[in-house]
């Protein structure tokens, strides 16, 4: 075999062009009023067709221009952690369970306002005009970590998914597990969602409150429905809570998107509106993040073990041969529990248990029946508080076999007294704070009878 034909299968006629440098992707992050002044400053990473990074930041307007890149599109990252020094934020980031991996880009987002006092999407941004390229993205398109982020809200303009998914298809750099594709030589303009939430205003005054009076009937009634989370157990990498109404939907789905619930009850034939306050979203009455490969406990591998938001924030005994049900989340100021009423033959036989037996927490004597249920449930809300209570104010409330609430916590709560009316003379622990008044909110609920507790942790660290 000559030289020439020993070499030949060595070479191939084909000729692989190098990527060219002198591209150029300018970009713009604005509000839904068209306004880059809430983002600029924002540190930014930018990545090319063939890895190369660079990184800088927007300018007070919120524009940044990457020059001399390789051909092709190029992704966007802005997921530099919040360094700020606002309390709420830090102690979120630093708390021992479940520390949320808060960005300096949600920050800022939890800064912006909507354009519609609804919080549906701006069809018509003024910044529309400026770009050559304009998409609506959400805070979590653009950072790694997105599980105790919203749910994606239906856009006008979409970004550019089918770019992003080629550049990883076709080999054109490192695959990217997040970040938003921008247009090459363009002008992208990209309006970031608002991360702004609806949480249910609650009164935090020991004395009695209208407005207490409503809310609470409502989340009391709130209690006799499902957490309905989505797998309901041993979930695998995610949870969704699709079903209306129930508890998840509306603290988890809801309220977390800025959509204004009314239904608390299945059978509720009219609406009755909660009054909803307009909150920085991480100020809303939080259900905890699901990520296995961010938090351990998650991990399907922890068997009966494995925490999730449903077996975090809801009890429920049924298969453990009981009938008692509850709920807990909270934000900064309030822990908020709703303990279901009478629902079932069991309720109605603990109701009519009225044996009075020792109460073991503190002192004096109660309900047999209503203490069975109080005991059923310590150990969840214990366990719940002993993580998440920062010196909040608690607020209990239920009605019917709800009331054993008030037996609650005497040893971690300092709790003053106060009573509007007694329903019988059954004497109570004196520790107690109860607010007892009639009503029917909603109608469909039957609901005869409420009561709220609150209380404040000395146990807890002190504001600040």
């Amino acid at each position: 075999m000559t030289l020439q034909e020993r070499e030949t299968p060595c070479f191939s006629g084909r000729i692989l062009a190098c990527p060219l440098r002198g591209h150029w992707t300018s970009f713009r992050l604005v509000d839904e009023q068209g306004d880059g002044k809430p983002y600029g400053g924002l540190p930014y990473t930018v990545v090319d067709s063939v890895g190369q990074e660079y990184t800088g930041r927007l300018n007070g307007e919120g524009v940044a221009k990457v020059e001399n890149h390789y051909r092709g599109p190029v992704v966007l990252k802005l997921d530099a952690p919040y360094q700020g020094v606002e309390a709420t934020y830090r102690d979120l980031m630093i708390r021992k369970s479940y520390p949320l991996p808060i960005t300096q880009l949600q920050f800022r987002a939890e800064q912006t306002r909507f354009f519609h006092d609804n919080g549906f999407r701006r069809e018509h941004n003024p910044a529309i005009k400026e770009a050559d390229i304009f998409v609506q993205v959400e805070v979590r398109d653009l950072v790694r970590e997105g599980a105790h982020l919203p749910p994606v809200v239906k856009r006008f303009y979409e970004p550019q998914s089918a770019l992003l998914r080629g550049m990883s298809e076709l080999g054109f750099g490192p695959e990217h597990s997040f970040g938003i594709a921008l247009s090459p030589n363009k002008h992208n303009v990209l309006e970031v969602r608002p991360m702004r939430a609806l949480r249910p205003m609650l009164s935090t005054d020991d004395q009695f409150c209208a407005l207490n009076l409503y809310q609470l009937a409502l989340m009391a009634t709130l209690s006799y429905t499902d957490f309905a989370q989505d797998p309901r157990e041993n979930p695998l990498d995610k949870v969704r809570f699709p079903e209306e109404p129930s508890i998840g939907n509306l603290f988890g789905e809801a309220l977390a998107s800025y959509r204004e619930n009314w239904q608390v009850d299945s059978k509720q034939p009219h609406r009755f509106f909660p009054l909803y306050e307009d909150v920085p979203y991480s100020k809303r009455l939080e259900i905890l993040p699901f990520d296995p490969t961010l938090y351990e406990q998650n991990h399907p591998d922890k068997g009966q073990d494995q925490e999730h938001p449903a077996n975090q924030h809801f009890f429920d005994d049924q298969e453990d041969g009981g009938d008692t049900q509850a709920f807990i989340c909270h934000h900064d100021e309030v822990i908020l529990i709703a303990v279901r009423g009478t629902a079932s033959l069991k309720d109605a036989l603990r109701d009519v248990d009225a044996l009075q037996v020792p109460f073991e927490e503190g002192v004096g004597q109660v309900h047999k029946g209503f203490y069975t249920a109080f005991q059923a449930i310590n150990e969840f809300v214990e366990s719940y508080m002993s993580r998440f209570c920062s010196n909040q104010k608690v607020i209990i409330c239920g009605h019917s076999l709800g009331e054993p609430s008030h037996y609650c916590w005497p040893k971690r709560c300092v709790v003053t007294r106060s009573k509007n009316t007694t329903s019988s003379s059954t004497p109570t622990a004196p520790h107690a704070l109860e607010t007892r008044l009639s009503l029917k909110v909603p109608p469909a609920s039957f609901i005869t009878a409420w009561s709220t507790t609150t209380t404040r942790c000395p146990a807890c660290r002190p504001p600040g």
